[in-house]
């Protein structure tokens, strides 16, 4: 049995970290295919998954304040004394705590005047889910207080906390199906209450008994630097909130079934991000944090280069292949039982931007390690506004003249933008980290990806039957032939199986 409490390398703990989110996102995806079955895609499912989006943007907002600068502060001030960043870490946990209580308080008072400001679902239907959404603001409170506290743990090298995160899921899927006929798909709002209380009584709990946590209220080690890189930081997320709000805002004013069509296919779109991205740049995050404050910039330029090309190697073989085969994708797994043609062609024209979208992660994320481990968040601010608010500006135009589905299509291509916006960033902030060559970089793997896709689509065009699954296996194992001699001749597997073998040998 995994100790829970133990300190764990980066290594370990990458690996612990990926581990523990496959089998969330498998336990996830197994919840969305009977979501689909049961309930398929209308009103009722597009408010519930409006609300879940709506609280993993809000999640993602503050986590990202965390990452940014609240744990590279604490992580600067414990290396300078020993236990100097906790008195910070307590002042940010009851900030969480008193959210969530002041969440599920107006969750509970006024849940249909509080929607209907954020969305354009008709008031009479928000009335009828009047339930799930006063439910879904406690949720909302737990959750931004679970994932603080696991990026205190993480902060700390506690990376099996992650194993928790399978709960997510696994109680959401039990309460699915013993009560999911009876109680409706309320009951997994059930489950994801159930699931948070778990993991923040957990997380309490190793914090006191392995770190020896003190949680009596202190006065903060707060600096004036502290509040410009907060400041900054903050003001980049409201904006990418809003950006990431707005989209959705408009798709709810449009036909039923479309909220509940993008959701399907970001339960496919965002699994590598949260299995691999996510973790993977959430431990390199530290490890890149602890080189620049030793002012190893050799290092982490090193760690930069060999972290990203890993994540691509892995991740450009999934947005590839799904893009080229995303019909059948969505029609193996959700066309089925109240899941109609129309959802399935509505979930498959969101899903091959949305793989587009997974890959740029990989790049976007790895840059804000960066700029996160120098702490220049302030200095990124305008950098970052730039890319964020041309696609605000851009897609209630692009949406008004195409549709639902230009708004995957416009965010595709502010990203592209903004990787060019971030070379002037790189340029004058972090000279030592070799930007240029890893776009050069990444752009060979897309390269090499879509050179190995050429045969698969030839044989999808004129050699594949009727059925999906087996159109799907051979188009896949025609795919990593391809993929394997292309990336052996350009020196990409040379390059992976070298990060492998040194992630071996790290204790």
């Amino acid at each position: 049995m995994v100790n829970l409490f133990k300190p764990t390398s980066y290594t370990a703990g990458a690996v612990l970290a990926v581990g523990a989110t496959l089998a969330w996102k498998a336990v996830s995806f197994a919840n969305a295919l009977l979501i689909a079955l049961y309930y398929g895609a209308g009103k009722t499912t597009d408010v519930y998954f409006y609300l879940i989006m709506l609280m993993g943007f809000g999640v993602t907002f503050l986590q990202r304040m965390n990452a940014a600068v609240i744990i590279p502060e604490a992580m600067a001030q414990d290396a300078q004394s020993p236990g100097a960043g906790r008195p910070l870490l307590n002042g940010l946990f009851y900030f969480y705590a008193a959210l969530a209580l002041l969440l599920a308080a107006l969750g509970f008072a006024c849940p249909v005047a509080l929607a209907g400001l954020f969305s354009r679902f008709e008031a009479t239907q928000l009335a009828a889910d009047k339930a799930l959404l006063s439910l879904g603001f406690l949720l909302f409170g737990l959750q931004l207080l679970t994932s603080y506290l696991l990026s205190v743990l993480e902060m700390y090298r506690r990376f099996a906390s992650a194993l928790l995160t399978p709960l997510n899921a696994l109680l959401p899927l039990l309460f699915l199906t013993v009560f999911g006929r009876s109680w409706g798909i309320i009951s997994m709002v059930y489950g994801f209450l159930a699931a948070n209380a778990v993991q923040i009584a957990v997380f309490l709990y190793t914090m006191k008994k392995e770190l020896a946590w003190d949680f009596a209220p202190s006065r903060p080690g707060w600096k004036k630097h502290l509040t410009k890189n907060l400041a900054s930081s903050q003001l980049i997320e409201l904006t990418n909130i809003v950006s990431s709000v707005l989209p959705l805002y408009l798709l709810s004013g449009l036909a039923a079934g479309f909220v509940s069509a993008l959701n399907y296919a970001k339960q496919l779109s965002d699994s590598p991000t949260e299995i691999f991205t996510l973790r993977v740049t959430n431990v390199s995050k530290i490890q890149l944090t602890e080189s620049a404050a030793r002012n190893d910039w050799t290092k982490l330029n090193a760690d930069y280069l060999s972290t990203q090309h890993f994540l691509l190697f892995l991740l450009t073989p999934l947005a590839v292949f799904t893009c080229f085969y995303a019909p059948e994708i969505i029609t193996l797994f959700f066309k089925r039982g109240h899941f109609t043609p129309r959802a399935a062609y509505d979930a498959a024209a969101f899903l091959r931007p949305l793989m587009g979208m997974m890959w740029f992660m990989a790049l976007i994320l790895m840059q804000n390690n960066v700029v996160a481990a120098g702490r220049k968040v302030k200095e990124s601010l305008p950098y970052a506004l730039t890319g964020i608010v041309l696609f605000i500006v851009s897609v209630p135009f692009t949406m008004k003249i195409w549709g639902a589905f230009a708004y995957p299509y416009t965010q595709l291509a502010c990203c592209a933008v903004s990787l060019f916006i971030n070379y002037r960033l790189f340029k004058k902030h972090f000279p030592q980290v070799e930007y240029l060559y890893s776009l050069r970089r990444a752009a060979r793997v897309l390269a090499v990806n879509v050179l190995a896709l050429f045969p698969s689509a030839v044989y999808a065009f004129y050699g594949a039957g009727t059925n999906v699954f087996y159109t799907l296996l051979l188009g896949g194992i025609i795919f990593l032939a391809g993929l394997y001699f292309f990336s052996y001749q350009s020196g990409d597997w040379a390059l992976f199986k070298a990060r492998l073998a040194r992630n071996a040998a790290r204790p």
